[in-house]
């Protein structure tokens, strides 16, 4: 009977050399990113816009693990932002909020992001970094707040017979962030068929003579628009008196004087008599 050989098995060091070889190789390189990134975000909203797309490179690619992207992270002063991969192929990422962003509270935020690959095996180990990029987001405002009076009432006087180029000012705001919804763009007067007209910047004038004997008083109601078209929701009210024009004439009673005589109000204890001075 013949003797059967026994398998040759390879030596434990020779295996071990490999491995420390695979792992060289594998993730010889870093991944990369952009240097700076610009950002949109609409205030009550998650999804930031990226130019350029958020998107890690990786010259191991395309080697399991050392080609692939397992992450992004952000490095900032409480930012309240996160990164995810979307594909670990391809690299692509997204920036998204992780609370709600208000733009009356911040209108843009600054931070840095590195992308990381797997590493040269499963469990993730010699995993290496890419360099640190700027990001720079603006935030994006919604028209969510109406104009605000600063005064519920205001009150003017004007004297009759006259045309005034602006007999008052009224005055609205609006707490939006962004100049497109925070200023007012137009005011309009609610009341029908009033004398009166109302400019964009809030100045009231008469468009037509006033009398006092016709009209002591006007009571208008005006409304203001921000550059979004978004109404206040509470109006204001204008009073405006009209006063008369002073007319010369006798004001009391009425006393009649005559020539060499003595008026009998001087003489109070005396009846009233007349003095000759011819």
């Amino acid at each position: 009977m013949g003797v059967k050989a026994a398998p040759i098995m390879p030596a434990r060091r020779n295996k071990s050399i490999f491995s420390c070889r695979v792992k060289g190789v594998l993730n010889k390189h870093k991944p990369w990113i952009e240097t700076s990134y610009h950002g949109v975000i609409t205030e009550n909203t998650d999804t930031v816009l990226l130019d350029p797309p958020l998107v890690a490179l990786d010259k191991d690619a395309p080697v399991p693990f050392a080609g692939e992207i397992c992450a992004f992270k952000i490095h900032g002063q409480e930012a309240p932002f996160e990164a995810v991969v979307l594909n670990r192929t391809s690299g692509e990422g997204q920036l998204r909020a992780k609370s709600s962003i208000d733009c009356e509270l911040q209108k843009e935020y600054t931070f840095v992001v590195q992308a990381y690959d797997c590493g040269a095996q499963p469990s993730g180990a010699d995993w290496k970094k890419s360099h640190k990029a700027v990001v720079h987001i603006q935030v994006d405002d919604v028209n969510e707040f109406a104009p605000v009076f600063r005064e519920p009432v205001y009150h003017a006087a004007v004297t009759e017979g006259r045309i005034y180029d602006s007999i008052l000012q009224v005055e609205a705001w609006d707490q939006d962030c962004s100049p497109q919804y925070s200023q007012i763009c137009n005011y309009d007067i609610i009341t029908s068929d009033t004398p009166f007209a109302i400019d964009r910047n809030g100045n009231i004038r008469n468009t037509e003579r006033l009398s006092f004997d016709k009209q002591q008083r006007y009571k208008i109601m005006v409304t203001a628009f921000d550059c979004g078209q978004k109404g206040a929701t509470e109006s204001a009210a204008v009073r405006i008196d009209v006063k008369p024009v002073c007319k010369p004439g006798w004001q009391g009673k009425q006393q009649h004087f005559f020539r060499g005589s003595v008026p009998s109000s001087s003489h109070p204890n005396t009846a009233p008599h007349h003095k000759s001075v011819w």
